[in-house]
This record gives structure tokens, C-alpha cells and sequence, in this order.
């Protein structure tokens, strides 16, 4: 066996039409084609690939249930993403990476799935410049 590449992540939901707009309007992600399963669900779309598929086959249970602990998207705008997040009143935390030009927002799903943002090069180097927290290995509580 060889893994060729990343595919998609699942997330439970318990209000579909909330998750949409939250993955639409607060990722951007696009709202796309899914085959016919006989539970109600979503795609949502990165460029042409569904990265993130919405479940109503079962509620979550709690803000944490398994091993599980987020899932990463690579993205640029920090500015902006700090305004949208805003916008939408998420709560979200902000990161610097030790020794490395990233910079990490982290932040909840309506359902408690925890979202990372991984920003770059002049943005993450701006962030750490203007004092940002270090280690988001500690002290991260979203």
C-alpha cells in the first residue's frame, strides 16, 4: 500500500445548514456536488477537491470525543481572516511557530471541530514582529 495524497476530513454535525454557511462563509470553501446517500450531508469544496465532508449520520457527543484534535488548512490574509472571524464572532487564538516563518489561528466549527490556519512567509513574520504568542503546543484553549 502507498498513500498518494490527502482527501478529505468527515465532521459530525447536528444543524447542516449552520455547518454549510459556517464552511462557506467563514472558510470560503464552496458548497458543492455530493452523490445521493440516503443521509443528509454536504461537500464542501477546496478549488476542485471536497476537503471537508458534514455528516448528520450521527451528533456529535461533546466538544472532544476521540483522538482526533483538528484539522490544518494552509492559507494567506491574516489580516483579513482576523477580520472575518471577527465578523462571524468566532473566538480564535493566534500562534507563532518556534524558529520557523508560520503562524497559526486556531478556532471552532459551530459543532466544536477545531480549525487551524496556517499563514506564511511576510505574514507570519509580521504577526511574530507585533508580539504574538509563541508555542501553540501550550496554552492553547479554543
Amino acid at each position: 500500500m502507498m498513500v498518494l495524497g490527502f482527501e478529505h476530513v468527515n465532521v459530525a454535525t447536528g444543524d447542516l445548514d449552520r455547518a454549510r454557511r459556517f464552511y462557506a462563509e467563514v472558510l470560503g470553501l464552496r458548497d458543492g456536488p455530493r452523490p445521493p446517500f440516503r443521509r443528509p450531508g454536504a461537500w464542501m469544496y477546496l478549488g476542485e477537491q471536497a476537503v471537508v465532508h458534514i455528516s448528520t449520520s450521527r451528533t456529535p457527543a461533546s466538544r472532544k470525543s476521540d483522538a482526533f484534535d483538528h484539522v490544518a488548512f494552509r492559507a494567506q490574509g491574516l489580516d483579513e481572516t482576523r477580520a472575518r472571524l471577527r465578523a462571524h464572532g468566532v473566538h480564535f487564538q493566534e500562534f507563532a511557530v518556534p524558529e520557523n516563518d508560520l503562524h497559526q489561528v486556531f478556532f471552532r466549527d459551530p459543532d466544536g471541530t477545531e480549525i487551524e490556519l496556517i499563514f506564511s512567509g511576510d505574514e507570519a513574520r509580521a504577526a511574530a514582529a507585533a508580539g504574538a504568542a509563541v508555542d501553540g503546543t501550550i496554552g492553547r484553549n479554543t
